[in-house]
């Protein structure tokens, strides 16, 4: 595993992340926590959630477009790496192999949707920023698809850039309009962002239970 070399790109990428939050814990403790703040809004909803909760906390696009890229590309180096260790028959982390699991079984779902367009297709399902839509379940496709490692992630990390970009700028422009027209109204697309996922989910969740009974 430790040969595999998209895990250990990102396994450096992990240690130089965990190095300067500690740095910013010790010099400004109030932007330490905003960072985890739009970390948590990422792994709850998404792309999106990590944008808006950035600008509502001030941050310009200049400073939130480079942590959420190379955040984002730690996280789909490792997840990748997993999804592939795991893959493999080693079946040893129960709790870790579930989550791979399910997210394979999503990604199966989807990826005869995609067949027909092959990369273009995973870079369009990678740049739309939506709860399982992102760069981790387009590489678990890709994968699948029977992309190489190289192949796999020269089209999903540039396509997950490409997004940030374009919807960070976006979101940017979107709520200086919004804030013209009254200050503080942004919050509620944030919080939207943030439950709606939460919510879709549940709901999911409850028409499964029915379906098996």
């Amino acid at each position: 595993m430790i040969k595999f070399w998209p895990f250990r790109i990102g396994f450096v990428m992990l240690g130089i992340e965990v190095v300067l939050f500690f740095l910013c814990m010790i010099l400004d403790q109030t932007s330490a926590v905003k960072f985890l703040s739009m970390l948590a809004a990422n792994h709850i909803g998404g792309r999106l959630p990590f944008i808006t909760v950035g600008l509502e906390n001030g941050f310009k696009p200049s400073l939130i477009i480079p942590i959420i890229i190379f955040y984002n590309s730690t996280y789909i180096l490792l997840m990748y790496s997993l999804f592939v260790f795991l893959s493999e028959g080693i079946k040893k982390f129960k709790f870790v192999a579930k989550a791979i699991e399910s997210m394979k079984t999503k990604a199966e779902k989807r990826k005869h949707s995609f067949k027909r367009w092959s990369r273009l297709g995973i870079a369009f399902f990678v740049w739309i920023p939506l709860p399982w839509t992102g760069a981790a379940i387009g590489s678990f496709i890709a994968k699948l698809e029977g992309y190489s490692d190289r192949d796999t992630l020269l089209v999903v990390i540039p396509s997950m850039w490409v997004g940030v970009i374009t919807w960070t700028l976006w979101f940017d422009e979107l709520y200086k309009f919004i804030d013209r027209i009254g200050r503080g109204k942004t919050m509620f697309i944030t919080i939207f962002l943030l439950v709606a996922p939460v919510i879709f989910y549940l709901i999911n969740l409850m028409f499964r239970g029915k379906k098996s009974q």
